[in-house]
């Protein structure tokens, strides 16, 4: 009675899974006539069934289907009918998710990679099509496209570490891998998903034109995901092989004055002087720091340091007639305001020496830079106003 009832329990489940291929076969039967629905329901429940979601066959038989959707929509384009550019996009992205999953698998005898060889030469036929797709959901000005070009970005770029291109070494053959890597990197971060910049943004740095960029691009993932050692590692590392990208110096130094480490970023900004001593930038930091350590004496130092290496750095200009004007402010609030006090003409004396001080520099920021009123106008303001400078004062306060 046990085998008998063994039996048929056999018989049911290789019942079940027969029917389940059979939905298989009919769903690549309505996909090789054109009747996309058809196949993609009857695929999907095949997919999602226990007795066939594990095979290769089912999902090479769904990436099929959309090989065949893809190629569609292009000859419609080529005969010009009814022609749907996403949706020609979109089945060439699915057919190869569905392809990769399938090399995963074994096939109804139980054969590995079974399938490769004829899914490796789909994609390479139509993986332009994953760039293609890229741009356009980057060039649309819908919700959520930026997402959805990482989707497409993301998926040639994985194709380099996918087992049926291994002996292909696309990471170095496919010339196209670093700007493609690129391009996830920027669409993860427009579309905040940090991770994904940080997975393919290494890769995005061996492009020569975007190279910089995408080293960008992973600083501040990684500042977003809290990870701070890594993030100053590959600053470091940045700031040695592109000793011109103020970028990231001045990521470093925002990294320590916020921390308040102010030592170690003098200390970081002295060694980029040792190694160039002729750049302007790493003085003007330098000023910076003192400021934020509220020692204006020195910071003037180091942004006349700046000024004798770049005369047209309208910012310097700026912090110098900024320092001055603090300390006429510091030096304001301890002066004597008693006009019978002794001190009171020698104390306004200095305190009109360091607005006197401080106007030639906001003024020749203004002549550097006239459009950036953030840089001169409330300080050459502030200047004016309190050397009695009224009509200079009237013609700044109306200045855009």
């Amino acid at each position: 009675m046990k085998k008998l009832f063994l039996s048929m329990a056999f018989v049911l489940v290789a019942g079940g899974a027969f029917a389940q291929m059979d939905a298989v076969k009919n769903a690549t039967k309505a996909g090789n006539k054109g009747d996309f629905a058809t196949a993609e329901s009857l695929i999907q429940q095949a997919l999602n069934n226990p007795e066939t979601a594990n095979l290769a066959d089912t999902w090479f038989a769904a990436g099929q289907i959309q090989q065949k959707k893809s190629a569609k929509q292009l000859e419609n384009q080529v005969k010009r009918q009814n022609f749907d550019e996403a949706a020609m996009y979109d089945a060439a992205l699915q057919m190869v998710k569905y392809f990769l999953k399938a090399d995963e698998l074994p096939d109804a005898k139980g054969k590995m990679n079974a399938f490769t060889s004829k899914m490796a030469n789909a994609i390479k036929a139509d993986k332009g099509n994953l760039i293609n797709g890229g741009i356009n959901m980057f060039n649309s000005s819908e919700e959520g496209t930026d997402a959805k070009a990482l989707d497409f970005f993301g998926a040639y770029v994985d194709l380099a570490n996918a087992p049926m291109f291994a002996k292909e070494n696309l990471a170095v053959a496919d010339t196209l891998m670093p700007t493609i890597a690129y391009y996830a990197a920027l669409a993860g971060l427009r579309s905040e998903n940090y991770p994904a910049v940080e997975k393919y943004a290494p890769m995005a740095q061996a492009d020569k034109e975007n190279g910089q960029n995408a080293t960008e691009f992973l600083i501040e993932a990684l500042k977003k995901q809290d990870k701070t050692d890594q993030m100053l590692s590959v600053l470091k590392d940045a700031i040695n092989k592109f000793p011109s990208n103020q970028a990231f110096f001045a990521n470093m130094i925002d990294y320590y004055s916020a921390n308040e480490k102010y030592d170690d970023a003098l200390a970081f900004a002295d060694q980029q002087i040792a190694k160039d001593s002729g750049n302007f930038f790493f003085y003007y930091v330098k000023g910076y720091l003192y400021s934020l350590m509220k020692n204006d004496d020195k910071a003037i130092e180091q942004y006349e340091a700046a000024i004798q290496r770049n005369p047209e750095y309208a910012q310097a200009y700026s912090e110098l007639g900024r320092a001055y004007v603090l300390k006429a402010q510091d030096f304001s609030a301890t002066a004597t305001t008693n006009i019978n006090d002794p001190k009171y003409q020698e104390d306004a004396k200095t305190l009109r020496g360091l607005y006197e001080k401080a106007q030639p520099y906001y003024e020749k920021a203004r002549q550097l830079a006239p459009d950036n009123t953030s840089l001169w106008k409330q300080g050459l303001s502030s200047v004016y106003y309190n050397l009695q400078m009224e009509d200079k004062y009237n013609e700044v306060m109306q200045a855009n």
